[in-house]
């Protein structure tokens, strides 16, 4: 039993750190030709307000999560505010599989088919969604201990091959907020998007401790910032933007002779595919649980099996990389809707709570 809220925080910044330096370098070179620092300071702040209305709103409630939460505003109610939610977090799913099985497939499996990578990485997934939240918030601090480090040293070794030169102009004089609007700027939202709403489904055995979670917060502000900038300063903006994973390409640059790995990129890739398969794991969770509330007569595990053969049925249905773009960008309404307007509704909901709380203290 967690009572300081050390596995929630840790649990949330690994989930951010498994999507972090995949998808979302691409998606801001896409999305902005300069001033690039703009558009990751903006979306991070929407985040870190986003985060704290949604922690304000689950404790001022002091309900045991975020469905009983819902649920008092009315039943169907509740189900029209969670739905958006499910259908988000398969997608979710289903793109990140497809997503990580090529990127696998691409540095060292070139020979194994996607579909048998895909099946992998899902029945890990699943494995760690049938043990349950309390097992894999305590897996959460192993991998922490075990792939941390390692991660931050071959960071850090990233920095070999940079040209500063490339970090200018920092603002163009032209400079708009237009980027705001793009479809590319918004697909990069999903690294944001998914690793926070299951703080609102732990089980009573895991604390939440709001200021350890917005420091927790603060700490992945340097990682947007290196997902991005570390590709840039390498190789430029006409270059960077062309790879389909501009960060695994910095990291193929580097050359060190003394380490025992020939290819760090081999080495750094598999560490964050251990948080990666974390943020899949939590996210079945997500489903599962929350199938298991609109169908409590039906038991869990038959639900997580249903839930994870049809995930992986979808995925295998996608036939190419441009459709899961396309599926990306269709689907950036759901995102904004978890994104911010979920976390706003439950500040609201919480608020009346505290307020009819207050009242009642105050008559009796």
């Amino acid at each position: 039993m967690d009572k300081k809220g050390y596995q929630a925080t840790i649990l949330y910044v690994i989930c951010h750190m498994g999507l972090i330096f995949f998808l979302y370098p691409s998606d801001m070179f896409s999305g902005m030709d300069t001033g690039h620092w703009i558009g990751i300071s903006i979306s991070y702040a929407l985040h870190a307000a986003a985060l704290y209305m949604y922690m304000k709103g689950l404790k001022w409630a002091a309900q045991p999560n975020v469905v009983d939460m819902f649920r008092s505003t009315g039943k169907y109610l509740a189900w029209i505010l969670l739905l958006p939610a499910f259908f988000y977090f398969g997608i979710a799913i289903i793109v990140t599989l497809r997503a990580y099985s090529e990127m696998l497939t691409l540095v060292f499996l070139s020979s194994t088919p996607l579909w048998a990578v895909q099946l992998l990485l899902i029945a890990i997934g699943f494995l760690m969604a049938w043990q349950g939240m309390s097992s894999m918030a305590r897996t959460s601090v192993l991998l922490v201990v075990l792939f941390m480090f390692p991660i931050l040293f071959v960071l850090c070794l990233g920095f070999q091959n940079v040209d500063w030169y490339y970090l200018l102009p920092l603002i163009d004089r032209e400079q708009t907020f237009h980027f705001i609007a793009k479809p590319d700027f918004l697909v990069s939202l999903f690294v944001y998007a998914g690793g926070s709403f299951f703080l609102g489904l732990l089980p009573p055995s895991i604390h939440i401790s709001l200021k350890k979670m917005m420091l927790g917060c603060l700490l992945l502000l340097p990682m947007f910032f290196l997902s991005v900038y570390l590709p840039l300063l390498t190789f430029g903006q006409a270059t960077a933007e062309l790879y389909q994973f501009p960060m695994l390409m910095t990291i193929d640059t580097v050359n060190i002779t003394w380490l025992l790995f020939d290819r760090i990129t081999i080495f750094f890739l598999l560490s964050l595919m251990a948080f990666a398969l974390m943020y899949l794991g939590v996210t079945l969770w997500v489903l599962a649980t929350l199938a298991q509330k609109a169908v409590p007569n039906v038991p869990g595990i038959y639900l997580l099996i249903a839930l994870t053969a049809g995930l992986f049925a979808i995925s295998l249905a996608i036939p190419n990389w441009n459709y899961l773009k396309n599926l990306q960008v269709l689907i950036i309404p759901l995102r904004l809707y978890i994104f911010l307007v979920l976390p706003l509704i439950t500040f609201l909901i919480g608020w009346r709570h505290k307020h009819k709380a207050n009242r009642a203290t105050e008559v009796t």
